[in-house]
């Protein structure tokens, strides 16, 4: 079985939680391990937390809004979180200290998923962060 969803969500952090029992939903009716879909919706949460703090920031689009996608199957799950916001270059951002309190969130998804891309946005604006986690199907758990 797969499940695949498409999403406009506004910047809007009081959502989150509805899109991990969500994510959650999914994973248990496709019978992905708990530990699985742990380390997915993590990821995924992370990843839109930082498009809510940090895309749209430096302009004044305060009511902006992002595209949250996915495709999961009980061996692989696909995210896509893209927006047009003011985006930002991965490797201008400083290493976060162990002792730091944000800026960890880029090195969460990538310690936590099997790939991890990103693009410019749509039309160049914002950006598209892509992931991927792979994993034994539930027949080869067995």
């Amino acid at each position: 079985m797969r499940l695949a969803f498409d999403v406009t969500l506004p910047l809007e952090a009081r959502l989150l939680p509805r899109i991990r029992r969500v994510f959650f939903g999914f994973f248990e009716d496709l019978g992905v391990a708990r530990e699985v879909a742990d380390e997915v919706v993590l990821a995924m949460d992370e990843a839109c937390a930082n498009v809510i703090r940090h895309a749209y920031r430096e302009s004044s689009d305060a009511d902006g809004s992002f595209r949250l996608s996915a495709d999961l199957s009980d061996h692989e799950a696909v995210v896509v979180v893209t927006d047009e916001g003011s985006g930002f270059e991965p490797s201008s951002l400083p290493q976060p200290s162990p002792e730091a309190l944000s800026g960890r969130g880029l090195s969460i998804i990538r310690g936590l998923m099997t790939e991890v891309d990103m693009a410019k946005g749509p039309d160049g604006r914002g950006t598209v962060l892509t992931m991927r986690k792979r994993f034994a199907p539930m027949s080869a758990r067995a």
